[in-house]
């Protein structure tokens, strides 16, 4: 065998299982490419959830048109008058920075109170594309496009808006535009929109950008390993930018519980009714969550909550400087955690642990890659992933623990078939499920012993050539095998020329009254002399004693077990019965009869049928015993 033939020989099952891996992967991509980037964004979604920041916010507050505010303050919308005096309302609070979740489309009434206190007070406003949406509605007149000379790749294009009034559009906007996922929550959403060639930034970064008095923001394609794919750069953002993925979305940072944002009514508001200096010198972000005026969306925290929590939650990361993108090295991070779990599978394959221990480390590691993933996630702001690498290694996992426990089966099912042409299969069944022990394991019942010896086969072996000698002997033992198990007993030895058989002296065994297992053992005494006609050599080769079959047989009580050391077993059936039968083999050729049954197997058989030969005082005993020769006929047939 060359060393290529012994190395597939002997790595067969990790080909195979690196194999149906790759297939795995590439059939869940070919035939349900979203189902793992779903279980990989849900992944992330149980993160964001766990390691939410509690913590109150107070740089960010939210004012909220509640149902409370619609009660006390009118039905809405308000008069336009009434959203006026919101705003000098919040900066006479002393908020630095108002930032709104609503769009101001049509004309009302008292548009010119809106319009003069937009104008003291330089909120940042919002505006709707519509993407996914799909639409060609257009309502109101886009505002706070960044100075650029074009709009492109990456950014998404819309086909529709709604603006706010004309008037309006010199304040600072940015639009609300969510990416909804096929699940129904919004985790991304584009940073930039384009719209008849002009980019039109979202809301946080108008936020930002008017927060930090930065006027304008650059595009830059990543080119380290660890950049995101694009990224906006500003000298107020510092060297790291905004970071954007491949769509030019930005991922929205679950990084605060919703309960951490500090959320006052806006009745409370117009009322003058303020905790004191709540609002000094903070951004408030003013929206809605009353029923039927708000944007209900999915989030890792529920599955309503107000679109003003997205903008919420950007907005802070952004102050921060921890918005969560995925650098460009990811694919190789993700191939690297793969191949470093397949390493760790071989290694354990190596050390010949239980092969159930394969799978169940292929999942553990899949855990690790998705805590690894949580914690990059939650405290570096890096999506690394974790989903490819955790399919790749589970399913070689799977798949090598299978066949480990299918060779496995294999060698053992080939052992106990080894262990039990040596022992008894019952009892090699019982070993094979056992550990190794020092303890005697016995047990005393009444069990059928047969003792079979051919007799003058020493000379026999001593006179012709071994190979023929053992020939006889194969022959003999592969008859007498095959008689005893056909009746329903166990081979418990060979001994030299010399066959043991027991029934009902078995641990896994059937079990048979005495009368049953007696019938038995002589039948088979009966048979395996009229089997063994022709096999033994007849006539016996000149100068030889012919090789004659003596048989013993009786019935009593036997202790059978195990005994030694765990090192060095043995298995014996011993007592007073195997004493009597093995000495009643020694008397076949004194009393000239093959058979000789013991007085304890014709007890039960019954003596009428047996002939009585006397009593005599066998070898060992101190007792004399009743010895009955078997005629040669057919035994009676045995019960179902």
């Amino acid at each position: 065998m060359t060393p290529w033939q012994r190395l597939a020989r002997r790595h067969w099952a990790v080909g195979l299982s690196l194999l149906l891996g790759l297939l795995v992967w590439a059939a869940q991509a070919l035939l349900a490419p979203g189902w793992l980037v779903q279980t990989q964004e849900r992944g992330g979604d149980l993160a964001w959830r766990l390691a939410a920041d509690r913590r109150d916010e107070r740089r960010l507050i939210v004012v909220d048109i509640d149902e409370r505010s619609l009660r006390e303050v009118g039905p809405w919308p308000w008069p336009r008058a009434t959203q006026a005096r919101l705003m000098d309302r919040l900066a006479q609070a002393g908020a630095s920075l108002q930032i709104y979740d609503i769009v101001f489309t049509d004309a009302r009434p008292g548009d010119a109170d809106l319009l003069a206190a937009a104008q003291r007070h330089r909120p940042v406003l919002a505006q709707i594309f519509a993407l996914e949406q799909g639409g060609q509605v257009s309502s109101g007149k886009p505002a706070g496009a960044l100075d650029w000379p074009s709009c492109g790749a990456p950014f998404s294009v819309a086909s529709g808006y709604l603006a706010n009034l004309p008037g309006l559009e010199g304040a600072a906007t940015g639009h609300i535009t969510p990416r909804v996922a096929p699940d129904g929550l919004v985790r991304q959403q584009p940073a930039v929109i384009c719209h008849q060639g002009r980019p039109y930034p979202a809301l946080a970064l108008s936020a930002l950008m008017t927060g930090l008095a930065e006027p304008r923001l650059s595009l830059q394609r990543g080119s380290q390993w660890l950049d995101p794919a694009w990224k906006l750069t500003a000298p107020a953002l510092g060297a790291a930018g905004v970071p954007l993925d491949a769509r030019g979305d930005l991922r929205v940072p679950w990084l605060r519980h919703p309960d951490s944002f500090i959320s006052v009514s806006a009745a409370d508001v117009l009322g003058d009714r303020l905790p004191p200096q709540l609002l000094e010198r903070a951004w408030v972000l003013v929206g809605s969550t009353a029923f039927g005026l708000n944007d209900s969306i999915a989030t890792p925290f529920g599955g309503t909550s107000s679109g003003l929590q997205v903008h919420a939650q950007v907005i802070t990361a952004l102050l921060d400087g921890r918005l969560p993108y995925t650098p460009r090295a990811e694919p190789l991070l993700q191939l690297a955690a793969a191949a470093l779990g397949v390493a760790l599978l071989l290694g354990l394959r190596r050390l010949r642990l239980p092969p159930y221990l394969l799978p169940l480390a292929a999942l553990g590691w899949c855990a690790l890659l998705w805590a690894a993933h949580a914690l990059a996630l939650t405290q570096g702001a890096l999506w690394v992933g974790w989903a490819d690498a955790a399919l790749y290694t589970a399913a070689p996992g799977l798949a090598l623990g299978m066949l480990e426990h299918a060779r496995s089966r294999i060698e053992r099912d080939r052992l106990y078939t080894h262990l039990s042409s040596y022992l008894p299969a019952p009892v090699a069944a019982a070993l094979a499920l056992q550990r190794p022990s020092s303890a005697i394991t016995a047990s005393t019942q009444t069990v059928s012993v047969m003792f079979a010896d051919i007799r003058n086969f020493s000379a026999y072996v001593d006179a012709r050539p071994p190979e023929e000698a053992a020939a006889v002997l194969h022959a003999f033992f592969s008859v007498a095998a095959q008689v005893v198990q056909a009746h329903g007993g166990v081979i418990e030895a060979f001994q030299g020329d010399a066959v043991m058989a027991v029934w009902n002296g078995e641990a896994g065994q059937p079990r048979h009254e005495a009368p049953q297992h007696a019938q038995r053992a002589l039948q088979a005494a009966i048979a395996l002399l009229a089997a063994m006609q022709g096999v033994l050599p007849d006539p016996a080769p000149a100068g030889l004693e012919p090789l004659p079959l003596g048989i013993g047989v009786e019935t009593g009580p036997a202790m059978a077990g195990s005994f030694g050391l765990a090192s060095r077993r043995t298995h014996m059936v011993m007592g007073r019965t195997v004493t009597i039968a093995s000495r009643l083999v020694e008397l076949t050729a004194e009393l000239a009869h093959p058979i000789l049954v013991g007085e304890g197997l014709a007890a039960q058989v019954g003596a009428s049928g047996l002939e009585s030969m006397g009593t005599f005082l066998l070898e060992g005993l101190r007792v004399p015993h009743h010895v009955y020769a078997c005629p040669l006929v057919a035994a009676p047939r045995l019960p179902a």
